[in-house]
């Protein structure tokens, strides 16, 4: 029996597109003996002065001329910009990853990061390897840099996001609707009450879970301090992730309200806690927004990074699953809001689980085991939109 090499390649310039590779990565494994599927961060190989030029500017630029920010995006769509580097960029700052996709010779590389697609055309061009392509986008929307000769299948996160690239003249036949991989374990039936307990909390009063990071225009301790004006008698959860100094702003911030206040570093249980949670407060990310729809959590999306995060916004707004706080100040209001709504609860409930994909990670798998017997993507048709049905497979 063959084994067949799949290396899931990402730029983990964000949590999102690392957690998504990982879910693809178990999904690759769950019942197939016959796969060797590796995940390959090309940031964390890359040299310090790519992290300097690609990561770091993104994060400076939001934080601090987020219009800026916002204009940049715009005029890369508009003008339809080609790459987020140039070719040399990647060359030089990513060897390593290009090394290791050398050295594994995989069969398929899969691609979860727009600068990771980059890195996969560039590396097939070149010759550091010889395998079909497959984008695997974590966003409602995409972007022109996604649009590579190269990438034989697009499995992207929204019939939006379809009809984005083939208006730049990418074939129908070669992208697939599968939504955003998130780890199944989201759209778990979690008895919440049982969950609630088990997590020291009350389990009759309300508990908001808010996460998002420290990013402004509303950083997660400034969601947090608004929350004390709610009517409700409210059990807060934050989690702060990697950041320890935003950790220790939680903590001292803890000794300044008069809220039950509960705060996480890293974790891996965030499917339990959306299953504990009565609403979420989050920013607009395509994963993070992904996870929450496969739990059935009531959204609250706080002002958005400027650029994809607006147009993940307007979409979710759209598709009735979220709520926006335009301005910080609107989010305890909002929150009071659903509280005292249940039927307003129930709808968005409702309306994210039928728009949900938690078993897109298994989506991207079979398209990926399908292309590996093709060996091209000639025989792979788009299939129609599993909107509304139990499943997200599509072959």
């Amino acid at each position: 029996m063959e084994i067949k090499r799949i290396a899931i390649l990402t730029l983990s310039v964000g949590a999102g597109h690392l957690r998504a590779s990982q879910a693809i990565h178990q999904a690759l494994h769950d019942g197939a003996d016959n796969v060797d599927a590796r995940l390959i961060d090309a940031l964390e190989l890359a040299k310090p002065w790519f992290h300097r030029i690609y990561g770091h500017p993104y994060w400076r630029a939001v934080r601090r001329t987020r219009w800026a920010w916002r204009n940049a995006f715009a005029r890369r769509q508009w003008k339809r910009h080609e790459a987020t580097a140039l070719d040399w960029v990647f060359r030089r700052g990513c060897r390593g990853g290009l090394e290791q996709l050398r050295a594994f010779r995989p069969h398929l590389v899969i691609a979860t990061e727009v600068g990771a697609a980059e890195l996969a055309a560039l590396g097939r061009r070149e010759g550091w390897f010889d395998a079909s392509i497959l984008a695997a986008q974590t966003d409602f929307h995409t972007g022109y840099p996604w649009v590579k000769s190269e990438i034989d299948i697009y499995c992207v996160g929204s019939d939006e996001a379809k009809r984005q690239l083939i208006a730049w003249g990418v074939s129908a036949n070669r992208i697939l609707t599968c939504g955003i991989s998130v780890d199944p374990a989201f759209a778990l039936n979690f008895d919440r009450t049982e969950l609630r307990r088990a997590l020291g909390l009350d389990v009759k009063r309300p508990v908001i879970l808010v996460m998002g990071g420290g990013m402004q225009p509303a950083s997660l301790d400034a969601v947090v301090r608004s929350l004390e004006v709610c009517r409700q008698p409210l059990q807060v959860i934050a989690v702060a992730g990697r950041s320890r100094t935003l950790r220790l702003q939680l903590e001292a911030l803890r000794r300044q309200i008069a809220l039950d206040l509960h705060i996480f570093g890293w974790t891996d249980a965030v499917p339990e806690l959306m299953g504990a949670a009565s609403v979420l407060i989050t920013r607009p990310g395509g994963v993070k927004t992904a996870e929450a729809m496969a739990a059935g959590v009531p959204m609250i999306l706080t002002p958005p990074i400027r650029g994809a995060e607006e147009r993940h916004l307007q979409w979710l707004v759209q598709q009735k699953v979220a709520l926006s706080a335009e301005r910080p100040e609107e989010i305890p209001v909002l929150v009071s809001r659903l509280l005292e709504s249940p039927e307003q609860r129930e709808l968005l409930e409702k309306h994210a689980r039928e728009m949900a994909r938690p078993d897109a990670a298994y989506a991207v798998a079979q398209v990926a085991r399908a292309l590996l017997e093709k060996a091209t993507f000639i025989d792979l048709l788009a299939a129609p939109s599993a909107k509304g049905c139990d499943s997200a497979y599509v072959m």
